[in-house]
């Protein structure tokens, strides 16, 4: 198996915006030997790829950046690396602009990001519930009803029970594991509880994107419309019917990074549920903490096998890791008092209790393709996969690279043609939802750009710059109008003033309340978006997803790229690419260095 760690640089010499950086600080620190420049130079680029430190293991005895222009740079073994180290002032208790702890080199900004964030969910998991067993046991038996005769565990349930013990709860499960389902239950579990003594607490339900908003809104929506006849009208009403992302939430200030609301303007919330959360970097989880009062409870739900964030971390990776399979005995005992039984972790790994895991599709069932390719995707099993592809599934189909060209023009007309054709815009959404191209890549052949170009040059052959039915995604955000990466709507004409005129096109976006129209010279950067990238879509899904492969193997592409363009799709899934280029792609996994897990878990055999 290899390891996606540096797929944009990987073989080329040190960029320049790394060297400048490791000049500035050698300056400062006074040091300016090479191997502690060049170490520097490492922590810039491993920040950009995603990591938040430099993981010396790694690293240590390997030749870095060689081409065939630069000769590369040999980093020290890690002995010698880390006593020259150790030797200088950056250790967490000094005052400099880098920290060496534990192996891992930090610039300390991101230091103090992963330092507080595991500060803050460990302040959480010391306060426990006083959780009455018998009152609690009864509202799970009503809220989770056991179908009769059924033996196996309703891990909803479990994960329901689980988060009345701490302040800080995770929920893992992959596509149609029933995790909203799950939390809007629990919530109704704690709402209850608190109404009985302390009042009607405040709940916010929240998302990294408009898109992943708006999916959790309706998911809750949907879901707490079967509690009617199981609990209480004012349950009900404090149950939340809105979501918003987690920037709208902190309060943007335009122009900068800092929030409205942080540690000195607390947010006035007692219960936040935040979903997609393998989309939220380090920085902005560290924000979030920041702005929450001690007392509120935290409930983190997300897909830990999906792509981590595109900025540094992979915070819902590091909280929900794999090997945590089971609970602590103790934990197995409170659980027990609820009426389920379970048997608790016996290597040592139990130390997670804040975490569950849910570990049953209701979308995806053992005879579905989508299902078992997802599954086998995120595993690493090549056979595994090619024996879906190649298989009779009525939900899955591959066909070969060269058969790109022939199925970009049926897709054109059997599902982007309609959208201009619609009757109304309503109806013309609903089409653009059905389906969608996912790429893992923006350039080449096979890449967003062209392929975009391509539909465009079918439905619109007089290249006006905006024509009915285009769909069009923001790609810049801009906080005045309301409008943020990854918004997507649509050109479509206005309501005519005078009858006998041409009505004006705009682009529409869906809103709390209907659509908002704007009009096209005042959207901030756009683009055309029939194909996107698989980063773009995480939060979305689609009836149909047409997964196309680059033309050849990539650094970009890995077996979570894969696992999360499957599983964007609800019902059919079609892959074009060569077996080649699957085969690398499934090999090749992503991994991001951080210390966030180990600072929650510990991790007796590392450094110290």
């Amino acid at each position: 198996m290899s390891a996606v760690l540096n797929p944009v640089r990987e073989g080329e010499a040190p960029e320049a915006i790394d060297q400048a950086l490791a000049d500035a600080l050698c300056e400062w620190i006074g040091c300016r030997e090479d191997w502690f420049r060049h170490s520097l130079m490492a922590v810039s680029e491993a920040l950009q790829d995603g990591h938040t430190c430099l993981n010396l293991p790694y690293w240590a005895g390997q030749t870095r950046w060689q081409s065939d222009t630069f000769p590369g740079i040999r980093f020290p073994e890690l002995g010698e690396w880390r006593q020259g180290l150790s030797a200088l002032a950056i250790s967490p208790d000094d005052d400099a602009p880098v920290v060496f702890e534990r192996d891992r080199l930090y610039l300390r900004r991101y230091w103090r990001f992963e330092t507080e964030v595991a500060a803050s969910i460990r302040e959480r998991l010391a306060v426990t519930g006083n959780v009455d067993a018998p009152g609690a046991r009864a509202a799970l038996e009503r809220l989770f009803p056991g179908q009769a005769g059924q033996a196996r565990t309703d891990w909803q349930k479990v994960a329901a029970a689980n988060a009345l013990f701490q302040r800080f709860s995770v929920i893992a499960g992959g596509p149609g594991t029933g995790k909203t389902h799950t939390v809007t239950r629990l919530l109704a579990l704690l709402i209850e509880a608190s109404a009985s003594g302390e009042g009607m607490p405040r709940v916010h339900l929240a998302a990294p994107t408009g898109k992943a908003a708006q999916r959790l809104a309706e998911s809750v929506v949907k879901a707490s419309s079967g509690l009617a006849s199981d609990v209480a009208p004012r349950v009900m009403e404090a149950i939340p019917q809105e979501a918003t992302t987690l920037h709208r939430l902190l309060g943007v200030i335009p122009n900068s990074h800092r929030f409205r609301h942080n540690e000195d303007n607390p947010l006035n919330v007692d219960i936040l549920v935040v979903d997609e959360i393998s989309m939220v970097d380090l920085p902005l989880m560290a924000r979030l903490f920041r702005a929450l009062p001690p007392e509120c409870r935290v409930i983190l739900l997300g897909d830990a096998d999906q792509l981590p964030s595109v900025a540094a971390g992979s915070v819902l990776a590091d909280l929900a890791p794999r090997n945590v399979a089971a609970y602590s005995p103790e934990r197995c005992r409170e659980l027990a008092a609820l009426g389920i039984e379970l048997d608790p972790a016996d290597d040592g790994s139990g130390g997670a209790d804040y975490l569950s895991f849910l570990r049953e599709s209701r979308r995806f069932g053992g005879s579905s393709g989508i299902g078992q390719l997802a599954a086998a995707a995120i595993s690493g099993d090549e056979e595994g996969t090619l024996n879906v592809l190649r298989g009779a599934q009525e939900d899955v189909v591959w066909q070969g690279g060269g058969a790109l060209s022939e199925q970009l023009a049926a897709w054109t007309e059997q599902h982007y043609r309609p959208i201009t054709e619609a009757t109304d815009l309503k109806d013309a959404f609903a089409r653009l939802q059905a389906f969608r191209i996912l790429c893992p890549a923006r350039v080449g052949p096979n890449g967003v750009q062209s392929i975009n170009e391509r539909v465009t040059a079918a439905l619109n052959p007089e290249r006006q710059r905006f024509f009915r039915g285009q769909p069009i995604m923001i790609t810049r955000n801009h906080y005045g109008l309301g409008l943020y990466n990854g918004d997507i709507g649509l050109i479509w004409p206005d309501e005519p003033e005078r009858e006998g005129e041409a009505p004006p096109l705009l682009a529409w976006f869906p809103g709390e309340e209907g659509f908002m129209p704007m009009a096209p010279g005042r959207l901030p950067d756009h683009e055309t978006v029939y194909a996107m990238t698989i980063h773009k879509t995480q939060g979305s899904e689609f009836d149909s997803v047409a997964l196309v492969l680059p033309e050849r193997p990539s650094a970009i592409l890995s077996r979570e790229l894969i696992y999360t363009g499957i599983t964007r799709a609800r019902s059919r899934l079609m892959v074009i690419g060569d077996e080649a280029v699957w085969r690398a792609g499934i090999s090749q996994a992503v991994e991001r260095h951080s210390g966030l897990g180990v600072r929650l878990r510990g991790d007796p055999s590392e450094h110290r």
